[in-house]
């Protein structure tokens, strides 16, 4: 089944009107809210403890540059041919953090004083993890997916312009609207609504549900995904 482009009418009335409410962004009333962690990868054979986050001189920055034509870094990431999949967990012991929900992406840069060149992420990566997530919440389940163009996911108008936009079909299609960008939608739910997901711009996959999927989720191979309150 492809998913099909739906005209926006009431489908949506039930989601928050802001994305910054107590519920992070989703509507309350679910026994659980989680956490996803976006996929991430190591590069091992970048030696990060010879790597220098200084950039204030030329010098520094000459250095830093040397350094990343010498290990394949383009644009601060590793290639994506040499990533091999780490978690969050992982990388929180090796730096001597507490792991816990506040531990993310951002507390990875401030540890070490700037995103290291050795994590990032690649197309392999993030299929696999959109992959894991149709696992975890039933690929024949009816859905809706939604992009917002103020979240930095809409879609473009005849007239150039960005716009919203809907889309239905089952949580299987998930794959075919990420698309080859790796840009998950704004919200994708249930048709019943029994769980929703919510992407904002620069923030992690959050997702409110029923204590028992909450479970499933914990247990999905290849997620990492943290509680946001207990239930």
């Amino acid at each position: 089944m492809t998913p099909h482009s739906i005209a926006i009418t009431n489908q949506l009335s039930w989601l928050p009107a802001s994305a910054a409410p107590a519920a992070v962004g989703l509507p309350p009333g679910y026994a659980a809210y989680l956490k996803v962690l976006p996929p991430l990868g190591i590069d091992r054979s970048v030696p990060i403890a010879a790597y220098s986050f200084a950039q204030k001189t030329v010098a520094e920055l000459h250095a830093r540059v040397a350094f990343w034509n010498k290990y394949g870094i383009v644009r601060g990431q590793p290639a994506a041919n040499q990533l091999a999949a780490i978690t969050y967990r992982e990388v929180a012991a090796s730096l001597g953090l507490l792991y816990d929900a506040q531990f993310d992406s951002d507390a990875i840069a401030r540890a070490y004083g700037g995103w290291p060149p050795h994590l990032g992420s690649s197309p392999a990566l993030r299929a696999a993890f959109v992959q894991q997530l149709v696992q975890a919440f039933g690929a024949t389940t009816p859905a809706y997916f939604y992009g917002i163009a103020e979240e930095g996911n809409g879609e473009w108008d005849k007239d150039g312009f960005p716009v919203d936009w809907l889309k239905q079909g089952r949580l299987a299609d998930l794959p075919a609207v990420v698309g080859e960008d790796g840009l998950l939608p704004t919200y994708f739910f249930a048709a019943d609504h029994s769980w929703c997901c919510y992407q904002g711009e620069l923030a992690d996959l959050v997702v409110g549900c029923a204590a028992h999927l909450a479970r499933v989720l914990l247990a999905q191979p290849g997620l990492e995904v943290v509680p946001l309150a207990t239930f």
